[in-house]
């Protein structure tokens, strides 16, 4: 009899991870993954290591997004987020959801770089024609918000 030995064990610890917090949303339910990713508590400097994390692996292949989900995985796991795997999840969708944002609204650089991390960290993820993303108005509410918190 054969033994089946995992190609890769760092993807079977997420599936226990998910598995072990099934109390949490239903991801197949409507509207179930993007709840279960606006449920991670994400902090602006969490998600500006995060995006540092990836930033040096430019996408162009479905193998450097894959690539992206593993460094998120190891980074969610790293800073003590549980479950690991959900966190991963939303990290990598908000990152994506900052990028297109940015790409679309101030493709320039011009806003206060941590209060768009700030927004990106706290605005709901949404399901929108191009995936997930951010309403582009609260989004930038946000943005203006955080620009004026004195701290």
């Amino acid at each position: 009899m054969s033994k089946v030995v995992p190609i890769r064990p760092d993807r079977a610890a997420a599936a226990k991870d998910i598995e072990a917090e099934a109390d949490l949303v239903d991801l197949f339910a409507p509207g179930g993954f993007v709840t279960t990713l606006n449920s991670v508590h994400i902090t602006g400097p969490q998600m500006r290591a995060a995006v540092e994390t990836i930033a040096h692996i430019p996408v162009r292949s479905e193998a450097d997004v894959a690539e992206h989900g593993r460094l998120l995985g190891l980074f969610a796991r790293d800073y003590g987020f549980a479950p690991a795997a959900y966190a991963a999840m939303a990290l990598h969708a908000r990152a994506i959801a900052m990028d297109r944002w940015c790409n679309l609204h101030d493709p320039f650089g011009e806003t206060d770089v941590d209060a768009f991390y700030e927004a990106g960290a706290r605005a709901k993820l949404m399901r929108t024609e191009d995936g997930l993303g951010f309403d582009p108005k609260a989004f930038a509410e946000i943005i203006r918000f955080m620009t004026d918190v004195p701290y």
